[in-house]
């Protein structure tokens, strides 16, 4: 019998105890993999989210950890254009509004002057955009869009009682601008009495060179106290959105850790104590201590590998589902990074040896005559 067959028949003579191991190591894995693959499409998203705009710097208030908190005069573009290096200035007030009900998370409202750079790259599969900056119009997400049943010609509420009209919705990969709406960058100023103040200013270079783009963010910043730069690519290694996430997602994975090793290491002792004497003749019949080893720990690391497999595709799914609900699917991509779906395996892998290793080491010292005393 080959030794992996031996294994095999271990394992599937006990069906009801390995399926029960196999199903907590795969909820473990399943729990890490969506996490992390949540947490790794949110960063993506926000990485992506100026990339794809033509923004290649963005200035916000200085010491603001939060770039929707960033309250900067409008007036300012016009010294951040004087900047050397510096190609095209759009300011840009986001406001996040309470326009669904029972909605945690809120509407990402962007208000950009028409015209700009921003607008003119989203991808329109219905209506225009708006031509004036002081227009109650909108330009709407389709995942938005969905969840708030409007489609060109209908009439949204921003605020109650302030109802703005539809004139464009677009399509985009990127699951923020989906779920976001675009707005006169005057009318929203007006409609949230922030006349002269922006958020931010989307800055573009005339080199677009990484090093000159950091080099330019150091100018602007050097520009004005209140100002902070960052080149786009840095901005979502330094949200505090994203270390949160990370940080949440680590913390449930060591949780996960924890209770899948004490469950494989339950589950593996309790199957050497019932085979006390099976492993005694094995002993007896020549078996020799590593080989006692390889055999607990290789039934461990088979059930965690199935394990893997059955959690991560159960990640995959679970990921998928929350894609297409109306709230979550605003800010979850819908998909799972290969680099998750491996960690996720390495995971069980680590899960295997953790609970494996110690009722192996305890087999192995066992002496046959002992072993073959045991009832």
């Amino acid at each position: 019998m080959w030794f992996i067959t031996f294994i095999f028949a271990n394992l599937i003579g006990r069906p009801a105890r390995s399926l029960l191991t196999l199903s907590g190591i795969a909820i473990a894995v399943a729990a890490v993999v969506s996490l992390l693959g949540v947490v790794r499409g949110f960063e993506t998203s926000l990485l992506d989210l100026y990339q794809g705009r033509g923004i290649d710097v963005m200035v916000q208030q200085s010491g603001r950890l939060q770039m929707a908190s960033s309250v900067l005069p409008e007036s300012l573009g016009d010294k951040i254009a004087a900047v050397e290096g510096v190609a095209a200035v759009y300011p840009s007030l986001i406001e996040v509004l309470s326009m669904l009900p029972d909605d945690m998370m809120g509407v990402v409202v962007q208000g950009w002057p028409a015209k700009s750079e921003p607008l003119l790259r989203l991808d329109l599969i219905a209506g225009g955009l708006f031509e004036s900056s002081t227009a109650r119009e909108v330009v709407v997400g389709k995942r938005l869009a969905a969840a708030l049943a409007v489609e060109v010609g209908d009439v949204t509420e921003l605020v109650q009682g302030e109802p703005f009209n539809v004139v464009g919705i677009f399509d985009s990969p990127n699951v923020f601008d989906s779920g976001s709406m675009f707005a006169p960058l005057g009318a929203l100023q007006e409609l949230m009495l922030r006349e002269g103040e922006v958020t931010m200013f989307g800055v573009v270079g005339e080199s677009h060179e990484p090093g000159a783009l950091r080099d330019l963010a150091t100018r602007i910043a050097a520009a004005d106290s209140k100002l902070s730069a960052d080149v786009a690519d840095d901005v979502a290694q330094r949200s505090t959105e994203i270390r949160l996430a990370r940080s949440f997602a680590w913390l449930t994975s060591m949780i996960a850790i924890m209770i899948g090793s004490v469950g494989m290491l339950n589950t593996m002792m309790m199957a050497v104590f019932e085979r006390t004497r099976e492993i005694a003749m094995l002993r007896a019949l020549g078996w020799r201590r590593r080989r006692v080893i390889a055999l607990i720990v290789g039934e461990s690391t088979l059930l965690c590998v199935a394990g893997a497999v059955v959690g991560i595709a159960g990640a995959i799914l679970m990921v998928r589902f929350l894609s297409e609900m109306p709230a979550a699917g605003r800010l979850v991509a819908g998909d799972v990074a290969p680099d998750v779906m491996l960690q996720g395996l390495l995971l069980a892998l680590l899960l295997g040896l953790l609970g494996g290793l110690y009722p192996a080491w305890s087999a192995a010292r066992l002496a046959p005559v002992e072993g073959l005393r045991h009832d």
